[in-house]
Order: C-alpha cells, then structure tokens, then sequence
C-alpha cells in the first residue's frame, strides 16, 4: 500500500490518550498529508472514513485561476452523485437529463466534471451493496480497465507487467469504529487525464475531531484560514474537546498538454529512447565488434555512410528464450518472433546451427531499454553465421520452403481443428504458439516441451467418439482404454495393416511425458535423457525428429479417418 494511503489511514484513527487526542487536535498532520498529496506518486483522490473524508473533482483549470475561494469552501458534493431524470409538471410535462454536479452550490464545482461513482445495487450477491465506476472518458483516455482480483483499474506498461493506476482500497471495520473506502489514483496517469483536458483537481476536505462519548455539540466561531494560494479552509478547535477543518486545496497537473501530447504515454513522460550495445557481426566491414543499437550509430542500404548496416546481426546464448518460454500469459514467441502483450515485439530471430539465437540490430532498437539489457547479458560472439533460413528470407528475399517438422505439424493440427474432423481437436489454442522447438541444453527446457507437444497432440484425440467407433466395427474394447491404444483399434478396423506403427511415435510421445514429467520420473528420466543425448546428440535434434515423426503419424491418421468417411 502506498505511504499516502498509509498516511491517510493514520491521520484517520482517534488516540487513545488525552495527550495524543491533544496534539490530534491542532491538525498539523492533516496539513502535513494534504501537501504531501500534492506530490505524491500515489494521489488519494477519495476517501471516506470515521474522521475524515476527501474528494476530487476535475474542474476547468481556468476556473480556479486563481480560485475563487468564497465559492468552492460552501463546497457539497460527494460520489453518490449522478445522471437523473428531471420532471417538471407543466402540460405538457417538460423532462431533462440532469448531469452528476447540477446541484452544487458551488459554481466552479457545477462546472466540473465528476470522475468516480459510487453506486448502490441490492441484487449484487453478498452483504456489500456498493461499488466504484469510474467516469468512461478517463478510463479510455488512460488506457485502464478494472480487474476484480486487483480490485483495481490497471493497463499493462512498457514490459507487459500489470500496473494498477486507480486502487478501489476498503478498509474494514474495527471493533466499534466505522470503516471505509479510499481510491487512489497514479499521479502521473492523473496528471496525464487533467493536462489533455484542461483541468485540475479540486480536492474538499472535512476532518471532524472529537470523542464519541464526550461529544456534545459546538461552541464558539469558526476562523478561515488561507494556508496557500490552493489551499483554504474553515478551521475551529475547541482544545481537548473537538475541532474541525473544511475546506478545498487546488491540485494542478503538473505537466503541461503539450508534454502529454508528446510524450510516450504509458510509458514514461520526457524520456529519452536509450540503447545498448551489442557484439555484433557488422557484414559491411567483415568485423566482430561491439555496436550501439542506436538509429544514430547504423544506416540503411540507401544511405551512403560508413556507419554498420541496421541488418547487423547480434548473437546470443540461446537461455536468452528461456524467460519468454517461461510465461506464457505474458508473451508469445512464434517461430521467428516474439512478443510481450501490449507492450514490444521483436520482429525476427532465428536459431543458426552452432544453436545460437540471432537478430538485427535493427529491431534490437525497438525493444525497451530494459529488455534491450536483458538480451545482451546473453550477448556473445558469433560461433557460425545466420541460420540457412534466416539467409534465404531476410537477404535473398525467397520464401523459405524447406521442411520444417514442428511448422508441418502444426499446420497438420491447425488444418484438422479448421476441419473441425469428430476425432480430434486443440484443447487449447494458445498451445499452437506455445509449442516450440528447445533452444537451450537444458534437460528441463526439452521436458517442458515434450510436455507442452503431448498436450496438444495427444491430449486432443477424442476419447468417446474413438470408443463408439471401435465399437461399431467390432473391435475388441476393454475398459479402460486410453486414447492412442483406441485409435489403434479404429486404424486397425479400417484396414491399416501397421496400425501399431503409424501410432508409435505418439506413444513415445506420450511415454516420454509420463516418465519426464511425471511424479515418479527419477533414475528413469535420467537414463532417458543420457540416452537420448547419446543417440540424437543435442535435444534439439530428438525433438526435431521425433516432431517429424508425429507429423508423418497425424498425417496417415487424418488420411486414414478421411477416407473412411468418404465411402
């Protein structure tokens, strides 16, 4: 929780003893937060507890310029408000929509705009009957949404993480004490809505000190008070009795429209684009050395200059995919890109045969800056050159036709869910971007993907209809019976002869899963992995082949299943 939520929830709380309820009286924490506000990185723009309430309107910063004091301090509004239907009975009756602030005393307040709702519905399920919507025009203009499990409206920032820009905080109750509700918002997300819409905040304030059991009403006057030019108030103590402060503070955007304009929002206001430096491969020169991604430091084919050519490719330790592969709800790595939601993509990469993934300076530039020193921790230099691939396409400009056993799988699968065939389906989409080729020596990295190859392949056989099938060709079913060994029957009763060889790679498949990913998997899956190692060399090359293998099985499969159907 931010320290001025912190802060607020302090200043909110009555002491216990007569000394501190003395010195709670002078309000000099209340001042000391309401500043404090001004600057904060979190602002809070609501508040409701026992002792103390906050509220921010948007008006026209031309109206509180300077503000006009007399007006905004018989301040009377709150968030309960909203749109009506208004009906005046003449003949006939005159009926207008009234906006959320028409009834303010307060002129500068009447001409402003209200930014959160709090609004009431009996049929919501459980014993809190109210919520908080915030006006559409902010949450579009910055971008946010709320998410229940944040209890927050958030957007997603320069690295595709989830950032909470306005936090819905309710405070509980306590023994005899009331609690509350606090909303807070990003200043900088604030800044960025009042700027583009020529706006401030008006921010009213009433903290009321007393104790419950001693209170018995007020005596004496009120003084007004003018703290600053923003900030002014209605002030009475009566020492070791009770007191109150109420009154407006002025909180203006601390950015000018043009900087918001300009600036590359959401991710971060007046920030230079920096970049890194990378060991490369500059072509043009026929050396290896260390180049600034920078579009100051590279040219294009069409410029004459002696600067390397933005195709100047960086090589890297192939653990530099490991983070992508690891969340999947962040990014998606295709076969030849990558990217992170909402945020960056990287154009192109590829995998060259020393096992060393590959890219251009180019689209290195693009990446944030962070990212940009992720990937040359696991920059190093070149150990062969670009993938045959990335040669043909990205410089021959041909398109690359060479088999490739995961891409015709896919294609396979993807074709058979298009199809929508009775006896087979993707469980889950995301797995056909999900499924890749394992770039690094790690055993885990190579499990992961077997893992992840089963789901999608074996996993989508379906079950019942493969049953019913083998059943009305008679064939022998004994319960129970798994998936492949049911396809093997149907194989079997449409006349393929190899039945049990067309299905042994998904087998293997699927065997491998078990043992490498199971909860058992120990001694064996070490012996499998020595032997698989011994006999394929890297784990790259047993995926690749066993992917073809499984292409070669979906595919005689497919056909088999086809033809049947055909007759």
């Amino acid at each position: 929780m931010a320290d001025i939520v912190n802060t607020f929830l302090g200043i909110s709380k009555l002491p216990t003893g007569d000394e501190e309820f003395c010195e709670w009286l002078k309000f000099q924490d209340v001042q000391q937060f309401l500043l404090a506000n001004r600057t904060s990185e979190d602002f809070v723009l609501y508040g409701s507890l026992e002792y103390a309430f906050v509220y921010g309107i948007a008006v026209p910063a031309a109206s509180v310029n300077p503000p006009d004091i007399e007006d905004l301090i018989q301040w009377d509004c709150n968030p309960t408000g909203g749109w009506g239907v208004a009906v005046q009975p003449t003949q006939p009756p005159r009926v207008w929509v009234e906006p959320p602030l028409h009834g303010s005393r307060s002129i500068t307040l009447k001409g402003g705009e209200q930014l959160l709702f709090h609004r009431d519905f009996e049929g919501r399920i459980g014993p809190k009957k109210s919520y908080v919507e915030l006006l559409q025009k902010l949450t579009q203009i910055l971008g946010i949404h709320y998410l229940p499990e944040c209890k927050a409206y958030c957007r997603l920032d320069e690295h595709g993480d989830i950032e909470e820009i306005v936090r819905v905080i309710e405070v509980a109750e306590r023994g005899e004490h009331y609690g509350g509700t606090i909303i807070s918002c990003n200043r900088k997300a604030l800044d960025h809505y009042l700027a583009l819409t020529d706006a401030a905040i008006v921010q009213m304030f009433d903290f009321t000190r007393f104790r419950p059991s001693h209170f018995r009403g007020w005596k004496g006057d009120r003084e007004r008070h003018v703290l600053d030019p923003d900030l002014f108030c209605n002030w009475h103590i009566e020492p070791g009795y009770a007191g109150y402060m109420r009154g407006c503070q002025v909180v203006r955007p601390q950015i000018s429209k043009e900087q918001a304009a300009m600036a590359d929002w959401p991710f971060g206001l007046d920030k230079e684009k920096q970049h890194a430096s990378f060991i490369a491969f500059d072509w043009k020169h026929d050396v290896v050395q260390e180049i600034s991604c920078s579009p100051d430091s590279l040219a294009n084919y069409f410029t004459e200059s002696d600067l390397p050519f933005e195709t100047t490719p960086a090589f890297f330790k192939p653990g530099v995919l490991s983070k992508y592969k690891a969340d999947a709800d962040k990014y998606t790595i295709a076969q030849r890109s990558i990217t992170c939601r909402g945020a960056w993509h990287l154009q192109t990469y590829d995998i060259n045969d020393a096992g060393q993934v590959h890219t251009y300076l180019v689209y290195l530039q693009h990446l944030p800056y962070a990212e940009q020193l992720y990937w040359k921790s696991y920059n190093e230099r070149p150990k062969g050159t670009l993938s045959k691939r990335a040669i043909k396409t990205d410089f021959e400009g041909e398109w690359d036709l060479q088999y490739d056993a995961l891409d015709s799988l896919k294609d396979c699968l993807g074709t058979l869910n298009r199809n929508q065939v009775p006896w087979w389906t993707i469980r889950n989409k995301g797995l056909l971007e999900r499924v890749q080729y394992p770039a690094t020596t790690a055993a885990e990295e190579w499990a992961n993907e077997l893992l992840l190859l089963d789901q999608l392949v074996v996993e989508g056989f379906e079950t019942k209809w493969l049953r019913k099938k083998a059943q009305e060709m008679a064939r022998p079913i004994q319960e129970p019976m798994a998936s492949l060994r049911l396809a093997e029957e149907c194989l079997t009763g449409l006349g393929i002869g190899d039945a049990e060889q067309v299905l042994r790679p998904l087998k293997t498949l699927h065997g491998l899963r078990s043992k490498l990913k199971g909860h058992a998997s120990g001694d064996e899956a070490l012996a499998i992995t020595k032997r698989t190692l011994e006999e394929a060399r890297t784990f790259r090359e047993h995926y690749k082949s066993l992917c073809q293998e499984c292409d070669e099985s979906m595919r005689t499969i497919a056909r088999a299943f086809e033809e049947k159907s055909n007759k």
